[in-house]
């Protein structure tokens, strides 16, 4: 954990060092008549870091599936179905847009948007019965 800072990366502190990154000057991209940086870069032309340099935290969720049957007669039965959806609700961050696109924002580096709903999204409960005949 960086010095100093108490809590959760990327929520209440930046997910990765914005001051290790080359602050872009303003220009327009269309027409190439940016300016170099006070360390000689240039913006949109290929750097020195590498590849896939930066990443987000994981997805995580578990799923639980409880059934049971209940036969009355030979061709006859119901079925009771309870489901949870990521049980544990752990969250999972949306890594679109700022955190990873946006350097000079100030922004960067806060994961703020959850996922939703679906895969990762927050705990759902969900019973059924279905009678077979």
């Amino acid at each position: 954990m960086p010095e100093g800072l108490s809590g959760r990366r990327g929520i209440d502190y930046r997910w990765f060092d914005i001051e290790a990154f080359e602050k872009v000057p303003r220009c327009d991209n269309a027409s190439k008549t940016c300016e170099p940086s006070e360390n000689g870069f240039l913006p949109f032309v290929p750097g020195n870091s590498g590849r896939n340099i930066l990443d987000g935290p994981g997805f995580a969720y578990t799923n639980l599936s409880l059934m049971k049957n209940f036969r009355f007669q030979e061709s006859r039965s119901i079925r009771l179905r309870f489901e949870c959806y990521n049980i544990m609700n752990h969250p999972n961050f949306a890594l679109s847009g700022d955190p990873f696109k946006q350097f000079n924002r100030a922004t960067a580096g806060i994961l703020s948007i959850v996922n939703g709903t679906g895969r990762g999204g927050p705990r759902v409960f969900q019973v059924g019965m279905q009678f077979n005949f």
